[in-house]
């Protein structure tokens, strides 16, 4: 379940004129997309074109606007980049919101809708992806992978210490999140230790760093009616080893994707590491956003300590592929 931000249409409006030189003559909020401290809205304009609005709540990540408008600019138009402002930047303030607006591209975005056709396409344009030379500036702030998973377990220990040994009050979703989190504490404490032996054997070698989109999932990949793949939501791209980006290449798809990708070596152990973490750093953010998030509604809550349970159940694909 997803809630509209709490910022009003006619400030939207006025950011888009101000910013942007955009007179919007529809703008629909689009209940999309699994980060609660944003909201994304469909635009249109007086001349009848399309954007997307993405407003965010939480600081700005900089690199999430500089790679892909820096990859698209290298001639791989699958990746959707910013729509610059008037004055030429790629974000901008509209109220207390960082708003960024890109070209709306109307397509699929579902976990089912990908064919080995689009799996195809989206390996060759990750090779590329990956085959990007690193430009001298404006990379500086791009998170570079340290296979360090110590804030993990100290992020953990304080929420155990916190609220799993505090009495049984709270909402019903806060006490659905304490009961799941304590019948699957043995999996994440052994998680968090998987992940330092696969940590301490990465740190001992050099691995080389590549452009990685850092959350690479069907969600994340527009499909359009004339079977083009967008790649959308650079929010986590970083500098990393390949494989952080083949977390979720899995059968049956895994044989398309690696067609258009092409030849590959892949380092099992970085695999398994990115995908444990991943088991680890979503199991955190549910647990955060259920304990500790005030704004957001009970029901918006209780789905997400359902997603918690599911994670760590029988039908958690995550938490088998990291296995």
């Amino acid at each position: 379940m997803r809630e509209p931000p709490r910022i009003a249409d006619v400030e939207l409006r006025a950011g888009l004129r101000d910013q942007y030189g955009l007179v919007p003559v529809a703008l629909a909020y689009l209940p999309r997309g699994h980060d609660y401290q944003a909201g994304v809205y469909r635009v249109v304009d007086e001349r009848g074109a399309a954007y997307l609005l993405k407003v965010k709540a939480a600081a700005l990540y900089e690199p999430g606007c500089l790679v892909p408008a820096y990859l698209h600019a290298q001639g791989i138009a699958a990746v959707v980049a910013p729509v610059p402002t008037l004055g030429g930047a790629l974000w901008t303030t509209i109220g207390e919101w960082t708003a960024i607006v890109y070209p709306f591209h109307d397509g699929d975005t579902s976990l089912t809708g990908m064919t080995d056709a689009h799996w195809r396409e989206v390996g060759s344009t990750f090779r590329r992806i990956h085959q990007a030379p690193l430009p001298q500036a404006d990379f500086a702030s791009i998170r570079r992978e340290t296979f360090d998973p110590a804030e993990y377990a100290r992020w953990v220990q304080t929420f155990e210490t916190q609220h799993l040994n505090a009495p049984m009050d709270g909402s019903a979703a806060e006490r659905a999140l304490r009961t799941s989190w304590q019948a699957h504490q043995p999996t994440i404490h052994a998680g968090l230790a998987v992940l330092e032996r696969l940590a301490e054997d990465l740190r001992s070698r050099p691995l080389p760093l590549v452009i990685c989109h850092g959350d690479l999932h069907a969600a994340n990949l527009l499909r359009d009616d004339a079977s083009h793949v967008y790649v959308i939501d650079w929010d986590d791209v970083r500098l990393a080893p390949k494989e952080r980006d083949f977390i979720f290449v899995r059968e049956p798809e895994a044989a398309a994707f690696w067609d258009g990708y092409g030849h590959h070596a892949i380092d099992w152990v970085a695999l398994a590491y990115f995908r444990w973490e991943r088991v680890i750093t979503d199991a955190i953010e549910l647990a955060r956003d259920v304990s500790l998030r005030e704004d957001l509604s009970e029901a918006t809550k209780t789905e997400l300590a359902r997603v918690f349970a599911v994670m760590f159940s029988a039908d958690g694909k995550n938490l088998a592929a990291a296995r």
